[in-house]
């Protein structure tokens, strides 16, 4: 069920442009993708930018890492590609 505290969420995540592109960078593959390969499709900000806000994305439940390779969860690709 999506309740206040999940828009809140993906509001605050949205807001934030690097989150979005990390996010949009990631996309909806089945196959994921490593970090070093979103590193290279998001190369214009600094590591810890990278670092700090993939982390974030982790925490609040919009990405999981499975086996070395970075996946959207079902509130990531709402981040990703919702308005």
């Amino acid at each position: 069920m999506r309740d206040k505290e999940h828009h809140e969420r993906l509001f605050k995540a949205a807001m934030n442009p690097i989150r979005k592109r990390l996010a949009e960078a990631i996309g909806s593959s089945s196959e994921g993708i490593t970090r070093e390969e979103l590193r290279k499709r998001v190369p214009n900000i600094s590591e810890f930018e990278f670092r700090f806000n993939l982390e974030y994305l982790i925490s609040e439940g919009f990405v999981i890492e499975k086996d070395g390779k970075l996946y959207l969860t079902e509130n990531g690709v709402d981040l990703a590609y919702g308005g």
